[in-house]
C-alpha cells in the first residue's frame, strides 16, 4: 500500500499556496520538504525571503526582502534580490536589487533597479552591468521584409 501511495504522491502536480489581497505576512516562506515541490502565488505583501518552486506575483503584490525560485513572474512590487533561473518582468513590475537569472524576459515598461547578472551554465557570470551598444550595418547589408 506504501508503494501505491508514494506513485500518487509522486503523480501530483506541484502544490500551488496563495497569498491572497490584503493579506501582509511578515517573516520567511519557504517551501517545506522540497523547495522544488510548492508553487506560490502572491497577490498580497511579504515582508521577508521567499524561496519556492515557481513564484508569481500579482499586480498588487509586494515583497520587501530576496526571491529564490526556478521560476519567477514579477507583475508587482519586489524591494530586494532575484535569484531564478526562468525571470519574466511583466509591464506593471518594479524590481528593486540585484537580479540573478539564466533565462530573462522583461516586457515594455518593467522596471529593474539593481545589477543584472546572467549565471550562465550554473556559474555567475562576470559580465557586469548592461550596455547599449551601436548597431553595426554592413556597408552592402540588405534589409529583408517578411510578412
Amino acid at each position: 500500500m506504501e508503494a501505491a501511495e508514494t506513485k500518487k504522491k509522486d503523480a501530483e502536480p506541484n502544490a500551488v499556496s496563495v497569498i491572497g489581497p490584503g493579506l501582509i505576512i511578515r517573516g520567511n516562506i519557504e517551501s517545506s520538504v522540497d523547495p522544488q515541490s510548492i508553487d506560490l502565488h502572491i497577490e498580497g505583501q511579504v515582508e521577508g525571503d521567499v524561496r519556492c518552486a515557481t513564484l508569481i506575483l500579482g499586480e498588487g503584490s509586494v515583497i520587501k526582502g530576496s526571491v529564490h525560485a526556478d521560476r519567477v513572474r514579477v507583475s508587482g512590487t519586489v524591494e530586494g534580490g532575484i535569484d531564478a533561473k526562468d525571470l519574466a518582468i511583466e509591464a506593471t513590475a518594479r524590481v528593486s536589487g540585484d537580479v540573478l537569472y539564466d533565462r530573462l524576459r522583461v516586457a515594455n515598461g518593467g522596471v529593474i533597479q539593481g545589477t543584472m547578472r546572467w549565471k550562465g551554465d550554473g556559474e555567475v557570470a562576470e559580465t557586469g552591468k548592461l550596455k547599449l551598444v551601436k548597431p553595426q550595418v554592413e556597408p552592402d547589408a540588405q534589409a529583408v521584409y517578411i510578412d
